[in-house]
């Protein structure tokens, strides 16, 4: 009798197996990773964003935008685990869910979706995902342009409730990307004209500078962090029309591989909101539980056998979701489709996963600069 007494407190705790919290170690984009999500670090989170409307432009301004994969903010340390690969399915997805309301709003130039940060855009957006639970989502945001100017760096928080979920059409979070939306919006508006012009420029010349470092070193300044042209190449300058010809085989390959997060988008989705909404619900069941036997003595009767199968069935749909899910991250990784490009009379294959394909491209792109640069 005493272990089933015990047992919801010990479904308790293997709910809460991926609710301890740990210090945040540095990330390749600046913004924190935390080993565990952080319930602990509730008390630092912003105030739940509104529901708002996504502010819409009918001239978007000329900037292409670059949306990062987000960091595995939550990040268990035993890769082993299943979650493990489901908070890697929460990145993409969660950046391909950012990218399609930026293209909504139609206030901007091509938007996509990149397995790794590059100076491609114009404007990078890179994220971190610091709580995830199916009724709370926190994310840190950072958003710097090419001149190295930050148009955003905060951390936004988004509740729901099981209501949110009805509608399987929308996002149960989508007032969070609304809101990311929006505010990168007045950030541009903030921009003076000249402010925007040296922007194009200098996101031009930080192109080639990058693909061929020894032609266009000089061609930019840094003043007090800031990136500035210090000089701009002629019309009709060569080298600039192999590197436009070569940003837009660059284009083609990234928009091949946004496809693929369509369809991941298409696979997963579906999924990942029944383990979301599950893990909701289990929350919900948890703390309903919690503030129930709070007040009662340790032998009461919320250790009774109908108490035990009420948590043990919400824990147990989560797991079964959290099953789902991973087998079908691992396939899609696993069946990748590769990307076949020509470039010119030449046919390149990429294999591997979309982080690696993307790591080959930018490889063979640096060569190609090379021979470009000796053929003139």
């Amino acid at each position: 009798m005493a272990i089933l007494l015990r047992l919801p407190t010990l479904m308790l705790l293997l709910a809460a197996v991926g609710l301890g919290c740990s210090s945040p170690r540095e990330s390749t984009s600046g913004l924190p990773v935390y080993e565990n999500p952080a319930v602990a670090n509730a008390s630092v989170w912003p105030a739940p964003v509104a529901k708002a409307t996504l502010q819409t432009e009918l001239k978007p301004l000329p900037l292409e935008v670059g949306v990062v994969v987000f960091e595995e903010g939550i990040r268990n340390p035993d890769a082993r685990d299943a979650r493990d690969k489901l908070r890697s399915v929460e990145t993409r997805l969660a950046a391909t869910y950012l990218r399609d309301v930026l293209t909504e709003s139609g206030q901007w130039g091509a938007v996509r979706v990149l397995p790794a940060a590059s100076h491609f855009a114009a404007l990078t957006l890179s994220g971190a995902i610091v709580h995830s639970d199916g009724r709370h989502f926190v994310v840190d945001i950072k958003a710097i342009d090419a001149t190295n100017r930050v148009w955003l760096d905060a951390r936004f928080h988004s509740q729901v409730t099981a209501n949110d979920y009805l509608d399987v059409t929308t996002e149960p979070f989508r007032a969070l990307f609304v809101s990311i939306a929006n505010r990168l919006r007045v950030s541009a508006d903030n921009l003076a004209p000249t402010d925007m012009a040296r922007l194009m420029n200098v996101a031009d010349l930080r192109y080639a500078k990058e693909l061929a470092p020894d032609a266009f070193a000089s061609y930019l300044t840094e003043d007090n962090g800031y990136l500035k042209p210090n000089r701009l190449p002629a019309d009709s300058d060569p080298m600039m029309a192999r590197i436009a010809r070569i940003r837009n085989q660059e284009a083609l390959f990234i928009d091949t591989v946004d496809e693929q997060y369509v369809d991941l988008g298409s696979e997963l989705g579906p999924t990942y909101r029944l383990w979301r909404r599950s893990s909701l619900e289990q929350a919900d069941y948890l703390e309903e539980y919690t503030e129930r036997a709070s007040g009662r003595e340790l032998m009461a009767r919320q250790g009774s056998f109908a108490a035990m199968q009420q948590v043990y069935s919400a824990y147990r749909s989560v797991r079964i979701q959290e099953q789902d899910l991973f087998e079908l991250a691992t396939g899609f990784d696993n069946e990748t489709a590769p990307t076949v490009l020509q470039m010119g009379e030449n046919v390149v294959r990429l294999g591997g996963t979309l982080d690696e394909q993307y790591a080959q491209w930018r490889r063979i792109l640096g060569q190609l600069i090379a021979i470009e640069q000796g053929s003139l």
